[in-house]
């Protein structure tokens, strides 16, 4: 018997070789399918949340911040916006939280004075 393989022998390492090569690339391919499968859910949770966002601005009807479909983060209104237009969504914002925090709840934030203590503000729900 000599040290040099025979024909079944042979093919037994190259068939092997190959289920190697094989093996190897299906974990590859694996690994890449799983990363990208992270980054598509992580931009669905991200365009959930837009959503959510937007419909919740129109139904309330709050002025939407300007938003972008795309893989990068939504584009917020910027703070250099105008003043007047700030205070109308700080306004349209406080009102918003007063009626859902505070008269959805029977006004736990109204102190015995008809004062906001959220605020500081006199209440303007029409009940203090």
């Amino acid at each position: 018997m000599s040290n040099q393989p025979t024909g079944v022998t042979q093919e037994h390492a190259i068939l092997t070789r190959h289920l190697g090569s094989v093996q190897d690339r299906v974990s590859r391919l694996l690994c890449d399918k799983e990363s990208e499968l992270q980054t598509l859910s992580s931009e669905v949770v991200r365009l959930r949340g837009l959503l959510v966002l937007s419909r919740t601005s129109m139904l309330w009807g709050l002025s939407a911040p300007l938003m972008r479909v795309g893989r990068r983060p939504a584009m917020l209104p910027s703070l250099e916006q105008p003043t007047a237009a700030r205070q109308e969504d700080l306004e349209a914002s406080r009102k918003a939280i007063c009626q859902t925090g505070c008269t959805g709840h029977a006004h736990h934030w109204l102190s015995d004075e008809g004062q906001c203590r959220w605020s500081g503000r006199p209440c303007d729900a029409g009940c203090g």
